[in-house]
């Protein structure tokens, strides 16, 4: 396994929660299916697809890129104020018979200054499905992502660090990256946030049905909360956990839970 890790800012940050309903509330943080789906656009550029069928090549490229990197998570880097914005929206191009396209909802958004995303990527994949230099085309690739959430959530990177080695560590640590909650048994306490970490719904067009859950949507994030006036505030922190079919590892500042299986 290789790591890249990403340096990125926002001006603002939204992803609403699965299943939300009405009112769009965020996570707190870019889920790991989010950030690898940022990586599948960017990658894309430079393996265009073919065929008649767009939205099930988009699938199927969604879950090439998961068999390659099988493992993203991010670190925050600054504290993160946690509100919401009423989003109006003129929707010409989905009218479905109604008179006035204007509609409006509350949508949840996130400030947050500056993340680091950890991308693991299975080497020997990588390069046979994109070939010998898949490494440097995947880190190309992260230097132009430009969009993570919702079309609102404009990023800027400002470093990308890789290949890296990770380094493994002991059973039980301190982590201060988003796990999912499958892989460890939680020591005290961490705060708890719902987000998908692989691709889950059917995109194509007819079936509609939708993809049964592979993991758990429970994360823990590495924040301490605090509420101000009408805002959540949330400063960086660790929380302790104990493996489970999992291993830790660390890369430059960050330490992060794998599974077994990845």
């Amino acid at each position: 396994m290789k790591a890249f890790v990403v340096s990125l800012s926002f001006p603002i940050f939204s992803l609403k929660l699965p299943l939300a309903f009405q009112v769009a509330d965020t996570s707190l943080l870019p889920s790991p299916s989010s950030l690898r789906g940022a990586l599948a656009k960017t990658l894309a550029y430079f393996h265009p697809f073919s065929g008649n069928d767009f939205q099930e090549a988009v699938e199927q490229w969604m879950l090439r890129v998961e068999e390659l990197v099988p493992y993203v998570t991010v670190k925050p880097e600054s504290e993160i104020m946690k509100g919401s914005i009423i989003l109006s929206r003129l929707r010409t191009l989905e009218q479905r018979g109604r008179e006035d396209p204007r509609d409006a909802m509350r949508r949840g958004v996130v400030f947050i200054h500056r993340i680091k995303a950890c991308y693991v990527v299975n080497e020997e994949k990588a390069k046979k499905e994109l070939g010998e230099d898949a490494l440097d085309q995947i880190k190309e690739a992260l230097w132009l992502i430009d969009r993570i959430g919702d079309t609102e959530s404009l990023s800027s990177v400002s470093d990308v660090e890789g290949p890296l080695d990770l380094s493994l560590l002991g059973d039980e640590e301190e982590i201060n990256t988003i796990t999912n909650e499958s892989l460890v048994e939680l020591i005290g306490q961490a705060y708890i946030d719902s987000m998908d970490s692989k691709l889950v719904y059917e995109l194509t067009g007819k079936r509609k049905e939708v993809k049964k859950l592979r993991v758990s949507r429970i994360h823990y994030l590495p924040v301490k909360a605090e509420r101000i006036n009408e805002f959540l505030i949330c400063r960086p922190s660790s929380y302790r956990v104990r493996t489970r079919k999992s291993k830790i590892y660390t890369v430059k500042d960050i330490k992060i839970v794998v599974g077994d299986h990845q």
